[in-house]
């Protein structure tokens, strides 16, 4: 961040209503380079200039955007097992909801890990750990795929998801993982090409769970008819476990998607950004 007084920057938000773009640009550019402290002003005059509320919200998506990828950049630095998955998705969902209460919904999910270790008891074999969890999550809860409106970014963005109780196969798979993992389940991400799935990989109990058909359990031979009905063709790589980059990158990728679709730019854009981020930390995980 480069450092500035309140009149430097209150001068340099005057200039962002310059006719001509190219001064606007890298007026923008200063203004995301000073950062932070540059905010309330620029919230400021936001309200009090409403004809600058597009550019305004540009250097604020800027400022916002180049912190979290900061963030992103030391989270995905190390060796993947160190990789906090629900830390990326709130990351993520972070960029679209800046006040976001990340607290919150981690105690959200900590209270609903506690009630299902509640019904399951102390002895449950991964059977009966996956049936009360998908009894729980799908029947008690309501959790649901988004079948009218699959392609809404809210599909995605996990905090969307616990709020609405809907969600697409990947956001769905992502929570049933977060709290299989809280109650020490050997549950993981399965990337198949068309549709994001949940194994639960023991060495007495092996099952494939559908998040987004109200957890329906899969068997290989399932995952293998569904790939080839889909026009796939089936290759045993389609089943193996997705680490937390490439389930963090897939989400990456549906929202760039789905706002591109919209046209919004800046969004894809930024997001296109932290998709790179990843990719550099999963080069560099494979160089060390």
């Amino acid at each position: 961040m480069v450092p500035a007084s309140e009149n430097q920057i209150k001068a340099l938000i005057r200039l962002l209503s310059d006719e001509n773009d190219r001064i606007a640009k890298t007026i923008t550019t200063k203004l995301v380079q000073i950062g932070d402290s540059a905010v309330p002003l620029l919230l400021e005059a936001e309200v009090e200039q409403p004809e600058m509320a597009r550019r305004i919200a540009e250097v604020l998506d800027g400022i916002r955007g180049c912190r979290l990828e900061e963030e992103l950049r030391e989270l995905v630095g190390g060796p993947d097992h160190q990789v906090d998955l629900q830390a990326g998705a709130f990351l993520i969902a972070r960029y679209a909801f800046p006040d976001l209460d990340v607290e919150s919904y981690t105690s959200q999910l900590d209270m609903m890990a506690g009630e299902i270790r509640d019904r399951l008891g102390r002895r449950a074999s991964g059977e009966e750990a996956v049936k009360t969890l998908g009894r729980y999550l799908f029947t008690e809860q309501g959790f649901r795929g988004n079948t009218k409106n699959y392609y809404e970014a809210d599909n995605t963005y996990l905090n969307r998801v616990l709020d609405r109780r809907t969600g697409i196969p990947i956001s769905l798979s992502v929570l049933y993982i977060l709290l299989g993992r809280r109650l020490g389940l050997p549950v993981y991400g399965i990337g198949m090409p068309g549709h994001f799935l949940v194994k639960f990989d023991s060495d007495r109990y092996k099952i494939f769970v559908d998040c987004f058909n109200s957890g329906a359990l899969l068997t290989e031979k399932d995952c293998a008819r569904f790939l080839m009905q889909a026009g796939y063709g089936f290759e045993e790589k389609y089943l193996d476990r997705s680490d937390h980059r490439a389930i963090l990158a897939r989400m990456l990728k549906n929202l760039i998607a789905i706002y591109g679709k919209l046209d919004e730019s800046v969004k894809s854009t930024r997001l296109t950004r932290f998709l790179e981020v990843l990719d550099h930390g999963r080069k560099k995980e494979e160089c060390g």
